[in-house]
C-alpha cells in the first residue's frame, strides 16, 4: 500500500511534531481523568424504555420506593459480663437508640424493630426480660419470627431510605448510618452489621474503586515483566509500553470528560486496554527490529516495520473494533457505553503505538549510541535462542503435516462442545460480591433466620382503587400468592385491602369508608388511580433457577389476575428488576455474538477478498470462541451483564492472530519465498506469543479484582486469547498450506 509507506515517512520524518501533540492530548487526558464517576445504579443499567422500567420508576416516584438497609444486630460470642440473649433489656435499649439516632436524617422515610413492638404495646421500652418474654410470647409465632431469630440471639432493624441516585448521596447515607451504629453503646458480645440495597451497592462501589486501580496497575507490572523477558532490556521492555500508557490515561480521561461513568462493565477498561493495545506495539516493535537484524538503517527500519506492519494493524484493529461495534446493538446501555470505550481507546492505543512507538525506538537506538560510543543492532529473545528454535519445528512440522494438526483441533473442539451444554446466566446485584464480605454474610444472615426481606411489588392500576370490588379482588390475590408460599418463598404481604379490614374487620361496600381507612396509607397514590400490593420473602437468596421461577411465578399470576376490565396488574420492585436485567442480558448474548461475528467476517472478506485467505483468518477465530463457550460452562463461569459482549469481543481479538500470520505469509509467498510458511510462523509466531502472553497478562490482572463480574470476565478472556492463539498457530498455517501448498512448488503466488 503506497498510501501507508507515504504516511510511514511522514511519521517518521515528523516525529517530533507529532511527539509533542501527544504530550499535549496526554495533559489534557490527565485533567479529564479527574471528573471520572462511578456508577452503581442497577436501574441506569437498563433501557428507560420498557414497561417494567417505566413501572420501576413509578414504585420510585409515586410510592416514595426507596433503597432499604437492613441493620443486623446479634450476639457474636459469649465472654464474661457480656449479654448472652438478644431479649436482654439493654440490647432493646439500644436498638431503640439507633432507631432515634436514624430517624433524626432527613432521608430516612421509615424504620422498624423490636423496640417499636414494646413502644406499641407497653408504651415504654421493657424493664426486665420477664417483659420482654411476656410481649414476644404474646405476638402470633410468624411475626415473631420476623423480629427475632429462633435461638434469639438475632435481630434486625428494616430501614426505608429515599434518596438522589448518585454516588455521593450513596456514599454520605452508608457512612452516616455506620457511624450511628458506632456512636450507638451496644452492649459487650453483640455485633452490629448493615446490610440490604444500600449496603451492598456501597460495597459494589468501594470495590469498583479499588479494583480499577489494582487492576491497571497489576495488568502493567505483569505486560512489564514480559516485555523485559522477551525484549532483554528495561529500557527496550519500555518502546512498546510507553505509547500503550498514554492510550490508556487518553481513554480513561475521554471517559472524565465526556461524562462516561466507570461502572460494573466498564470498570475493565483500563485493564482491557493495557491487554488489547500492547499488541500494537509488540508487533511494531519486533518487526523494527527484525529490519535492523537485516542491516537496514535506524530510519529505514522504522519506516518498514509502519509501512509492512501498519496492514496487519490496520487490519486488526478494524475487525477488533467491528467485534467491540456489536456491542452497540445491546439493549442495555452499560454495554453499548462499554463499546464505544472499548473502541475510542483500541483507537487510541493504536494511533499512538504508530505514531509514539517510532519516536520512542528511534530515540532510545540514537542515546544508546551517544552512551556507547557505537551503535549496536539489538538482539531480542523472540527472534534468537530457545523461542526461535521452538516456531521454526513448528512451522516446518504444520508444512509437512497440516492435515495432523487439523485432526487435533477438531478432537479439541469436541472436548469443549459438552461445556457448552452446561452454560449459566447470573446478573443479580448480592452476586457480584464474595462470600467473606461482611454485607453478604449479613445478608445470608437474614435470608436464614427470617426467611429474607426483598419485595417484590405489584402495582395495580384502575381509575378508582377505592372500589370496593377492586379492593376485594386485591385481597384475594394477595392471600392466592400467600398460599403458595412453599413455592414462591414469600412469608408476608401487604396491601390496602389489610389496612381496610384491620379497620372494620371487613371490606365494606361504601366506599367512603375505605377512603377513610385508605387516608394515611402510603400505599396508594394521591389521586388513587395506583396502589401496591407488597410482597416480601426469600427471592434473591436462591439459586438462579429458583430466583427466575419466582419472578416468573408474579408474572403468571399478575397476568391472570381476576380482576375487572380496565384494570392493569404489573409486577415491579428491586428483584423484578434484577430478572428483568437476566432476561435482556440472555437475549443480548445471542445478539451481539451474531453481529460481532458477521462484522469481523464482512471486514475480513472486504480487505483480502478471497474466501480462501479469509478462511485460514476467519476459522480460528470461531473456534477461539467456541472454545472460550465451552470453558466457561465447564469452568461454571455464568454469563452476566458483563460477560454478555464477551463472544463479540473475542470474536474481534481472536482474528488478529490469524491476520497477522496470513499477511506474512502472503507478504513472503508473493516475494518468491519457497517456503512462506515457515518464515510466517518463525518472524510472526514469537510476536503473536508475546502480544498473546501481554494480553492475557493484562486480562488475568482481573483476577486480582474483588468484584464476582470483573473476575470471572478476567477468566473468560484470557482463556479467550490463549484459546484463539492455539486456533491461529495450529490452524491458519495448515489451511494456507493445503490451500496455496501447489502453488508454492510451481513457484507461483496468488497475487
Amino acid at each position: 500500500m503506497d498510501v501507508l509507506r507515504s504516511i510511514a515517512r511522514i511519521i517518521v520524518r515528523y516525529r517530533i511534531p507529532f511527539g509533542i501533540l501527544t504530550l499535549f492530548l496526554l495533559v489534557v487526558s490527565i485533567y479529564g481523568i479527574q471528573n471520572l464517576q462511578f456508577e452503581t445504579d442497577l436501574y441506569k443499567e437498563l433501557p428507560q424504555n420498557l414497561q417494567s422500567i417505566k413501572d420501576y420508576q413509578i414504585l420510585q416516584n409515586e410510592f416514595q420506593g426507596g433503597d432499604n438497609v437492613i441493620i443486623i444486630v446479634k450476639i457474636s460470642n459469649i465472654e464474661e459480663g457480656g449479654v448472652y440473649d438478644i431479649r436482654d433489656p439493654r440490647v432493646i435499649d439500644s436498638v431503640y437508640k439507633l432507631e432515634q439516632k436514624l430517624k433524626e436524617h432527613p432521608y430516612v422515610s421509615q424504620t422498624f424493630s423490636i423496640a417499636d413492638v414494646f413502644m406499641q404495646s407497653l408504651g415504654r421500652l421493657p424493664r426486665n426480660e420477664a417483659e420482654v418474654k411476656f410481649v414476644l410470647n404474646a405476638l402470633p409465632e410468624d411475626v415473631r419470627n420476623q423480629l427475632v431469630s429462633s435461638d434469639y440471639t438475632m435481630t434486625l432493624i428494616a430501614v426505608t431510605i429515599s434518596r438522589d441516585k448518585n454516588q455521593r448521596t450513596l456514599t454520605q447515607v452508608y457512612r452516616d448510618i455506620q457511624r450511628d451504629i458506632e456512636d450507638t453503646n451496644f452492649p459487650k458480645n453483640v455485633e452490629v452489621a448493615q446490610t440490604g440495597s444500600i449496603g451492598i451497592t456501597y460495597r459494589i462501589l468501594t470495590l469498583l474503586q479499588s479494583d480499577l486501580n489494582k487492576t491497571m496497575a497489576i495488568a502493567f507490572v505483569m505486560v512489564i515483566f514480559l516485555l523485559i523477558y522477551f525484549y532483554r532490556s528495561p529500557v527496550r521492555a519500555l518502546i512498546p509500553l510507553t505509547p500503550l500508557a498514554f492510550g490508556v490515561t487518553m481513554t480513561l480521561g475521554f471517559m472524565g470528560l465526556a461524562g462516561i461513568p466507570l461502572g460494573i462493565t466498564t470498570t475493565t477498561v483500563g485493564a482491557m486496554i493495557v491487554g488489547m493495545g500492547i499488541d500494537y506495539g509488540v508487533h511494531l516493535t519486533n518487526r523494527y527490529y527484525e529490519e535492523r537484524k537485516k542491516g537496514r538503517s535506524i530510519e529505514d527500519s522504522a519506516e518498514e516495520a509502519i509501512a509492512e506492519t501498519g496492514k496487519a494493524l490496520l487490519g486488526a484493529a478494524l475487525t477488533t473494533i467491528a467485534g467491540f461495534a456489536a456491542l452497540g446493538f445491546s439493549v442495555l446501555p452499560a454495554l453499548q457505553r462499554l463499546g464505544f470505550v472499548l473502541i475510542v481507546g483500541l483507537s487510541l492505543a493504536a494511533l499512538n503505538a504508530v505514531i509514539i512507538t517510532p519516536a520512542v525506538i528511534m530515540l532510545e537506538e540514537d542515546l544508546m549510541k551517544l552512551i556507547r560510543g557505537h551503535s549496536e543492532i539489538p538482539e531480542i529473545r523472540a527472534h534468537s535462542g530457545f523461542l526461535a528454535q521452538i516456531f521454526s519445528v513448528l512451522g516446518r512440522s504444520i508444512k509437512n503435516h497440516p492435515k495432523t494438526y487439523l485432526t487435533a483441533v477438531i478432537l479439541l473442539t469436541l472436548l469443549f462442545t459438552y461445556g457448552i451444554t452446561q452454560i449459566t446466566t447470573e446478573v443479580r446485584m448480592d452476586k457480584m460480591l464474595p462470600e467473606g464480605i461482611p454485607e453478604i454474610q449479613a445478608i445470608n444472615d437474614v435470608n436464614n433466620e427470617f426467611g429474607g426481606m426483598d419485595e417484590v411489588d405489584v402495582i395495580v392500576q384502575a381509575d378508582d382503587v377505592r372500589n370496593p370490588v377492586i379492593v376485594r379482588d386485591i385481597y384475594r390475590f394477595e392471600k392466592s400468592v400467600l398460599a403458595d408460599s412453599y413455592y414462591n418463598n414469600v412469608f408476608e404481604g401487604d396491601s390496602i385491602a389489610d389496612t381496610v379490614i384491620k379497620d372494620y374487620g371487613y371490606i365494606p361496600e361504601d366506599k367512603k369508608k375505605i377512603n377513610k381507612a385508605l387516608e394515611d396509607s402510603n400505599l396508594v397514590t394521591d389521586d388513587y388511580s395506583m396502589t401496591l400490593v407488597r410482597f416480601k420473602g426469600n427471592f434473591m437468596g436462591t439459586s438462579q433457577e429458583d430466583f427466575n421461577r419466582i419472578m416468573r411465578y408474579f408474572e403468571e399470576e399478575s397476568s391472570n389476575a381476576n380482576f375487572p376490565p380496565g384494570v392493569s396488574v404489573r409486577v415491579t420492585g428491586d428483584s423484578y428488576i434484577n430478572y428483568v436485567l437476566n432476561e435482556l442480558t440472555n437475549r443480548d448474548i445471542p445478539r451481539i455474538s451474531t453481529y460481532g461475528t458477521l462484522f469481523v467476517v464482512l471486514i475480513v472478506l472486504l480487505l483480502f477478498r478471497s474466501p480462501k485467505t479469509s478462511m485460514a483468518m476467519i476459522l480460528p477465530m470461531f473456534l477461539g470462541a467456541f472454545w472460550t463457550l465451552g470453558f466457561m460452562g465447564l469452568a461454571r463461569i455464568p454469563f452476566d451483564q458483563t460477560l454478555a459482549g464477551v463472544i463479540s469481543m473475542i470474536v474481534g481479538l481472536g482474528v488478529d492472530y490469524g491476520m497477522h500470520l496470513t499477511h506474512r505469509f502472503k507478504e513472503e509467498m508473493d516475494g518468491g519465498n519457497p517456503h512462506p510458511i515457515v518464515t510466517a510462523v518463525e518472524s510472526v509466531g514469537p510476536g503473536i506469543l508475546v502480544g498473546a502472553l501481554t494480553t492475557a497478562g493484562g486480562f488475568l490482572a482481573l483476577l486480582f479484582g474483588s468484584l464476582t463480574p470483573i473476575h470471572n470476565f478476567g477468566k473468560a478472556l484470557a482463556f479467550g486469547i490463549f484459546a484463539s492463539m492455539t486456533a491461529a498457530y495450529l490452524v491458519t498455517p495448515s489451511l494456507l498450506q493445503l490451500f496455496y501448498g501447489k502453488e508454492i512448488k510451481r513457484g507461483g503466488g496468488e497475487k
